[in-house]
């Protein structure tokens, strides 16, 4: 009993004890309940991207092909949403733009969705895209009180307050006990007095004393790092490799392009541009590179082709009508520029198969092209 009684009159061990128990209360909310704001995810495809963005993916689709007319391009960029999803995001931005009176908009919209063939002026008003986990006006991420974790959390944080607070009461309520006389005085009465201000200039002292090893060093040694890590790399979007391998017909892989606080910015990739022979797998002699840009209105394009085909004047016509033609060749760098991307490409690994009938070095056994696309 006496044991208890000391520990609560204690107030140091108090704010201590509560102290203790809002941090643990706090480290397994932040750990096993409320996800980490921290976590973000990189390179997903646009299948993946919430609502708004894929809305925007498609109407930026939509203004390309006014000016580029490439049909085959803007299929296989929505080739990642269904077509009634596709009719959804036309049919929205249509109605939006005849309604901010902005025919010449609509009238681009219309036009790419009959290419597609999809009706996109039929009556019944589009809806906008629905939003995953919005519920009475209150989205996914919730406001304040529209998240479990939340409360949680300013649940942990208040038993933080209450903690510091009970501590500071005790504080100020242990300063006015009564402490007894020395023995002897006054026939053993209690004296009510504070104990003599003599703690301040004792204070004063030792701060001087320990000021200069504790507060010096830590300035420029917790300072520097941050400026040396984040400038050089503040418009780098990664490195990414399109890796073609013997067998894999209908070849075409794509990387999304986004700043590190998720803003879509393009999309760049590489795909089968040409075959030769007949059969399957497909013997791919040529393939193109290719950068979109959400603010250009082109698709830069350039054509990575065989040694076979580079060399005959036929093939090189067809394919010069899609882009720049380059010979590929190991070792060799391509750079392709919009707008506001930039894309620095090199041929890591490049071999040739070897097919009867058909002429040396005219498809590839395996290519390799390393990616490395930055924002101007």
């Amino acid at each position: 009993m006496n044991d208890r009684s000391s520990l609560l009159s204690n107030p140091l061990l108090l704010g201590i004890g509560g102290l203790v128990v809002g941090l643990l209360v706090g480290w397994l909310l932040l750990t096993a309940v409320i996800p980490s704001p921290l976590v973000k995810y990189t390179n997903v495809d646009p299948v993946d991207l919430r609502q708004e963005y894929k809305q925007q993916w498609t109407i930026d689709v939509a203004d390309a092909f006014a000016v580029t007319r490439d049909l085959e391009t803007a299929r296989i960029h929505l080739n990642w949403f269904t077509p009634a999803e596709q009719e959804q995001f036309l049919k929205f931005a249509f109605t939006e733009r005849n309604t901010k009176n902005d025919p010449e908009g609509a009238a681009r919209v219309a036009a790419f969705a009959q290419a597609l063939g999809l009706n996109i002026t039929s009556n019944g008003g589009a809806q906008p895209p629905s939003t995953p986990g919005a519920t009475n006006g209150i989205s996914g991420s919730g406001g304040i009180f529209g998240n479990v974790g939340q409360l949680l959390l300013m649940l942990a944080g208040l038993i933080l307050l209450v903690a510091a607070g009970l501590f500071v009461y005790m504080r100020m309520r242990g300063g006015a006990r009564p402490t007894p006389a020395p023995a002897g005085a006054g026939g053993g009465t209690l004296n009510y007095a504070r104990p003599e201000p003599v703690a301040p200039p004792a204070a004063t002292s030792r701060v001087g004393l320990y000021e200069e090893p504790v507060t010096a060093p830590p300035i420029p040694t917790q300072a520097q790092p941050a400026t040396r890590t984040t400038t050089p790399l503040a418009k780098s979007l990664g490195t990414f490799a399109a890796t073609y391998k013997f067998g894999e017909d209908n070849y075409d892989t794509s990387f999304t392009l986004e700043t590190a606080r998720g803003e879509f910015l393009g999309e760049t990739g590489m795909g089968s541009s040409e075959t030769i022979g007949e059969g399957k797998p497909d013997k791919v002699t040529a393939f193109d590179v290719w950068l979109f840009d959400k603010t250009d209105v082109r698709t830069v394009t350039q054509i990575l082709m065989s040694e076979a085909a580079f060399n005959d004047q036929g093939t090189r016509q067809r394919l010069a009508t899609k882009g720049e033609l380059v010979l590929a060749e190991k070792g060799r760098h391509i750079k392709l520029e919009t707008a506001t991307l930039l894309v620095d490409a090199e041929i890591v690994d490049l071999v040739y198969a070897s097919t009867p009938g058909l002429p040396p070095n005219s498809h590839f056994q395996k290519l390799i092209v390393e990616m490395v696309p930055s924002q101007k």
